[in-house]
């Protein structure tokens, strides 16, 4: 699985140029965004990552596509601290966290590290 991240100018309409592109090409996706000043970054993942790539590329969207992992938690208070802490002493850094499934009992989330075996490592995948 992959990660997409695009950094899009902060302005009306840009959010929605990069979903009409996905919609158009029929790809279905999950996504987190924020602004800053005068850009914006959406990270999302895709259930098509070729046609998504294609609507990228045929919109003149900018991207980074990135190794990822899935990671579930339990979600309790301290969850997130055990499995960042497992990370953080095995030397990764998480670069990305998108939240995909958050239920009263466990959160499931994406993330992209600097070193993706090791995340995988330090975690094992699907905690």
């Amino acid at each position: 699985m992959s990660a997409f991240i695009a950094e899009l100018e902060n302005h009306p309409g840009e959010l929605a140029r990069l979903c009409e592109a996905m919609a158009s090409g029929g790809v279905n996706l999950l996504l987190c965004a924020t602004t800053r000043g005068n850009s914006g970054v959406v990270a999302f993942i895709a259930d098509d990552e070729a046609a998504a790539q294609a609507a990228l590329d045929g919109a003149g969207i900018e991207y980074l596509l990135r190794p990822a992992l899935t990671v579930r938690m339990a979600n309790l208070p301290g969850a997130g601290a055990a499995t960042f802490r497992k990370l953080a002493d095995a030397g990764v850094n998480v670069e990305l966290l998108l939240p995909v499934r958050i239920s009263d009992e466990e959160f499931f989330a994406v993330i992209c590290a600097d070193d993706a075996a090791a995340a995988e490592r330090a975690v094992g995948g699907t905690q």
